[in-house]
């Protein structure tokens, strides 16, 4: 007999690394000169035809100390906008960081980036908080998506690595290990109708040793996981797939 188990995983790999990242990391430094001071600027993400004003104090020619540093289009102000401390031009210590976007970064800065403690609200109203390094989550962190998702763990250039808690909005919840934004290591997948594997993952995948237990049917399989497929007797376990196609990979 072949018995199926509807596992939908939601993580898609390659996605779930934090989706709207497109401006967070370390800029290259490239300067904008305030025309009236003269003082010059690191200008993140620059854009064409864009001119800037500091309020604050210049040192040797730079923005240094606290002030707001503002990006203006055709006169006009953008959404570009820095409010914060700085040191040698760049945004050192704490501030606000507001891209032409909408985005923004509020927290401890570092040479233009986000170092240590801070909170990153996107556009598309996904938000990340905890530690940043060299402007990419790096440490612990929570990385909360618009529609509910919510992944709260250990992070490393970017991405989900190490122990993690991944919550879904339909009731499906994942803790166990991350690799590079992908579940990899052991860890427990449960969804919201009470079923439960608990083993080895590889690439978002059950793979190795590992055990699901069907709630409805009060029934467990163990076994050695191959990407999603156990063969357990006469049956085969088939996650996020059809029986058939299990039953094909695990001929082989």
């Amino acid at each position: 007999m072949l018995r199926a188990l509807s596992f939908v995983l939601i993580l898609l790999a390659g996605s779930l690394a934090v989706p709207a990242m497109a401006e967070t990391g370390r800029p290259p430094t490239q300067w904008i000169v305030d025309q009236n001071s003269k003082c010059k600027i690191a200008n993140a993400f620059p854009s064409a035809a864009e001119t800037a004003s500091w309020s604050g104090q210049c040192k040797d020619g730079y923005a240094e100390g606290q002030g707001v540093a503002q990006w203006y289009k055709a006169k006009k102000p953008t959404l570009k906008k820095y409010d914060g401390e700085m040191h040698g031009g760049f945004m050192n210590g704490k501030g606000v960081f507001t891209q032409s976007n909408g985005d923004t970064l509020d927290g401890i800065f570092k040479d233009g980036s986000l170092n240590g403690e801070g909170k990153a609200v996107w556009f598309n109203k996904n938000t990340y908080e905890g530690e940043w390094r060299d402007g990419y989550p790096s440490g612990t962190g929570t990385y909360t998506w618009q529609s509910g998702q919510r992944y709260a763990g250990q992070w490393e250039n970017g991405k989900q690595n190490g122990d993690g808690d991944f919550r879904f909005p339909n009731g499906d919840r994942y803790v166990g290990q991350m690799k590079d934004g992908l579940m990899s290591g052991r860890g427990k997948f449960t969804w919201s109708d009470g079923n439960v594997y608990i083993g080895e993952f590889k690439n978002d995948k059950p793979n190795g040793q590992g055990t699901v237990r069907l709630y409805a049917v009060a029934v467990s399989h163990t076994g050695v996981f191959k990407d999603g497929c156990l063969k357990d007797g006469d049956e085969v376990v088939a996650i996020n797939q059809s029986t058939l196609s299990c039953a094909m990979k695990l001929s082989k």
